[in-house]
């Protein structure tokens, strides 16, 4: 063969394959690896749960279930309808309301808004922000931090 390279059996191609094979078995190993983090960060997602919401005088008092999550919002809607975010369409939205409170040292917190509702049935959430680990957002995601809760229903009743 002129022009050209010969391929000659010897040490080198046994080394080649072996390569080949252990290199096709790391990008296997990497899949593997990067597919269960992926998972196990998608199930470690935390996510406010509203344990109770209930009207008493007209103000919403809320128990929520954070863990290492801090409340920092209340929204009181007359429709559960909910945006892409998960929190209510705003143009829903009766009351809004910004949390105070100091960490929770047992995961759970109650709350009771300034603000007061007419008589009615309204939908109540709040929204609790990741305070631990990783705090940073990418720009496409500048919200990756913000978890909304469960919604409940309340009644405002009348006052005699």
């Amino acid at each position: 063969m002129s022009g050209g390279a010969e391929l000659t059996p010897g040490p080198a191609a046994p080394l080649t394959r072996y390569h080949a094979g252990m290199a096709r078995t790391l990008l296997a190993a990497v899949v593997v690896v990067v597919a269960a983090g992926g998972v196990a960060q998608a199930s470690g997602v935390q996510t406010p749960v509203l344990l109770a919401a209930a009207a008493t005088h007209r103000h919403v008092v809320v128990t929520v279930s954070v863990g290492d999550l801090r409340p920092t919002e209340l929204l009181v809607a007359r429709r559960r309808a909910v945006d892409e975010d998960g929190a209510f369409v705003r143009r829903n939205v009766r009351l809004e309301e910004t949390i105070h409170l100091p960490a929770s040292t047992t995961g759970v917190v109650r709350w009771k808004s300034r603000g007061t509702l007419a008589p009615g049935t309204f939908f109540v959430q709040v929204l609790a922000v990741a305070t631990g680990g990783v705090t940073d957002c990418p720009r496409f995601q500048p919200h990756c931090n913000e978890h909304w809760s469960s919604v409940r229903r309340i009644v405002v009743a009348r006052s005699s």
